[in-house]
């Protein structure tokens, strides 16, 4: 009795484990570097090109799908990959899109090989307002995706786990700013450049920031900072309407550029 107990559940388990190895999806895909160097931070509008080769694919995998939030660069395509055992199912327009799929042939076995190159976003814009230069940002500067891959079935429900590549957004400007904003002794001086920065009124809180720097005997008020401040502010308004659109057009100029208009 004891021996067919046995015998009955070790039948169980084979039937178990071979139900799960048949109907659960393998894990991630892996994608291997092969090219170009992914950096946990980059710094915005930074031109960057990778290749990776992604081999691992489950069998029941009908499509692949990779997505990026790297921009698209005028005059080359975002994704660049070799077409040996699959298609891209939306043709040579699909290939400047954040997401694209690759349809997988039947007798597919292989990896897929394909090089990326796009810009970083870009997370600062100006704009002018009463002939002063507002700079405007956009505040997530973490988890961006490098590339986000994901295998599909023929009903197009994901198979395994993704694979995932994140970096972070830097603003180089920003960070030499808070360096020295940072350094500076007197905090109501420090909290009224931080207020007008913030604002994005950059040229105004730099203009204070040099002041708030330069070597003083001694200490002035926060009243007669404040003052400082408003007469930059209107300095600002006047010389905005010459030099601040003069900026402007340039940023903006160059983000036309990047967004390829």
């Amino acid at each position: 009795m004891g021996v067919r107990n046995w015998a009955s559940i070790c039948i169980s388990l084979a039937l178990i484990i071979s139900f799960l190895v048949i109907c659960v999806p393998s894990a991630a895909i892996v994608a291997e570097l092969t090219d170009g160097n992914l950096l946990e931070s980059q710094n915005e509008g930074e031109l960057i090109q990778y290749t990776i080769v992604m081999s691992g694919i489950p069998k029941q995998a009908r499509s692949i799908e990779l997505n990026t939030d790297l921009m698209p660069v005028p005059g080359t395509n975002l994704w660049n990959p070799e077409l040996d055992g699959f298609t891209v199912p939306g043709g040579d327009e699909a290939l400047n899109d954040h997401i694209i799929e690759f349809a997988v042939d039947d007798d597919f076995s292989g990896g897929i090989n394909v090089t990326v190159y796009g810009r970083v976003p870009v997370l600062t814009s100006v704009e002018i307002v009463d002939g002063v230069v507002v700079t405007k940002r956009i505040t997530q500067t973490t988890g961006y995706v490098y590339y986000h891959i994901q295998a599909l079935d023929e009903n197009g429900d994901i198979l395994g786990t993704g694979t995932t590549d994140t970096f972070s957004v830097k603003i180089p400007d920003d960070e030499q700013f808070r360096s020295r904003l940072n350094a500076v002794s007197d905090t109501d001086m420090r909290t009224l450049i931080d207020d007008l920065y913030s604002r994005g009124l950059r040229d105004e809180a730099n203009e204070l920031l040099k002041y708030a720097e330069s070597p003083k005997d001694p200490t002035i008020p926060v009243t007669t900072a404040a003052l400082i401040a408003i007469v930059l502010l209107v300095a600002g308004f006047a010389v905005g309407m010459v030099f601040g659109r003069i900026r402007a057009k340039n940023m903006q100029e160059f983000q036309n550029d990047y967004k390829g208009e």
